[in-house]
């Protein structure tokens, strides 16, 4: 039993971290039709854990009409 738990809490995990990162693609995929993106803004993208907040920066990504946008939007999210 315990070894099943175990497999299942790692297959969660494996699932999550899949999620996460193709969120995260998701989103500089947007976000490249926009214009370059910074390797800045890749890394904050890429390094978000919250499945709230990635949702969050898809949707913004999806309405914003350019990086500037998005960045903006992104400080607004803060607070």
């Amino acid at each position: 039993m315990l070894l099943e738990e175990m497999l299942n809490d790692e297959r969660t995990a494996g699932i999550k971290k899949g999620r996460k990162e193709l969120g995260s693609e998701y989103i500089l995929d947007l976000l490249s039709d926009l214009g370059s993106v910074s390797d800045d803004l890749k890394e904050k993208i890429k390094s978000e854990d919250d499945e709230i907040t990635l949702k969050a920066m898809h949707r913004l990504a999806a309405r914003s009409e350019s990086i500037e946008m998005f960045l903006n939007g992104l400080k607004d999210m803060k607070h």
